[in-house]
């Protein structure tokens, strides 16, 4: 079994360990009086409770309920849960978010300051120095059906270069695996968000100093919106606004942008819900 696919197998079982489906915190706490929160599996399981706990505590003070971290394996999975309710609240993907507010009735809460794009890796002693020199070489990737992928595939095909044609294709379960799958020298090259390059409190130092971007694409959407299940009333989607709106006034909030590079949370509108569409189709795809 190659490193990738260790890795991989590891990410996984730590979302099933620590992200149970609607496992409550504590047995004592009623069902009624709990929220689950579903988020896109976009890093492993440990940094997602690290760096969301904030942000469970700010809408459990906003609504009075306590919070349930949960994620899902991979990414159909976690649109499959969506679509099925089995989240009270997301914090997803902008093409996820527009699929669930148009075909499930999703409800809009904010968006994440923080824009999604793609950076291309290598190491440093790599002999690429532009995405013109990858014709044959291997790209990592977290997952065909990411944002990432799309922003990266398109960059590559403005240069004529077709991935699983002119370049093989590694899928890791997160982005944290395709940094370390290049640090490794597992794949030539890896995609990945800036989100996690620009911010290394995700990646140790070692892996920071023997990568180098070669090409980082242009922000196309915001990096994660947060909605509310299609039964939520508008008095709850209204003390959600205003208290995600007002986070970053908090000393609390501060610190929790600061280190998930969220950078702030901003009103929801249509034409960000309109940015996602063009990313849609790959989820409606049969795997």
């Amino acid at each position: 079994m190659n490193g990738i696919m260790k890795h991989a197998l590891w990410a996984i079982a730590a979302l099933v360990i620590l992200f149970p489906s609607a496992l409550p915190a504590t047995p004592s706490a009623p069902q009624s009086e709990t929220l689950t929160l579903g988020v896109f599996p976009y890093i492993s399981a440990n940094q997602m409770m690290e760096q969301l706990s904030p942000l469970c505590k700010r809408i459990e003070e906003a609504l009075g309920k306590k919070v349930i971290l949960v994620s899902a394996p991979d990414f159909m999975s976690y649109v499959e849960r969506t679509a099925k309710g089995e989240y009270d609240l997301v914090l997803t993907a902008p093409h996820m978010g527009r699929l669930a507010e148009k075909r499930d009735g999703w409800q809009r809460i904010v968006q994440s300051g923080q824009k999604t794009a793609a950076v291309l890796l290598v190491r440093q002693e790599s002999s690429v120095q532009r995405l013109e020199d990858l014709r044959g070489k291997k790209i990592t990737v977290g997952n065909r059906r990411s944002i990432t992928y799309l922003l990266a595939e398109k960059a590559l095909t403005d240069k004529g270069i077709i991935l699983d044609k002119d370049m093989e294709v590694i899928e890791t379960a997160t982005f944290s695996n395709v940094v370390q799958s290049v640090f490794l020298g597992e794949a030539d090259i890896g995609a990945t968000p800036t989100l996690l390059w620009d911010n290394w409190e995700h990646v140790n130092a070692e892996q920071h100093h023997q990568l180098r971007e070669i090409f980082r694409t242009k922000p196309a959407a915001p990096s994660f919106l947060v909605m509310a299940s299609p039964k939520t009333d508008q008095a709850t989607i209204r003390r959600l606004i205003d208290s995600l709106l007002s986070f970053q006034d908090t000393a609390e909030g501060k610190t929790f942008f600061q280190k998930s590079q969220f950078q702030s949370f901003e009103p929801l509108d249509d034409a960000t819900m309109e940015s996602g569409a063009p990313f849609v189709h790959v989820l409606m795809q049969q795997k």
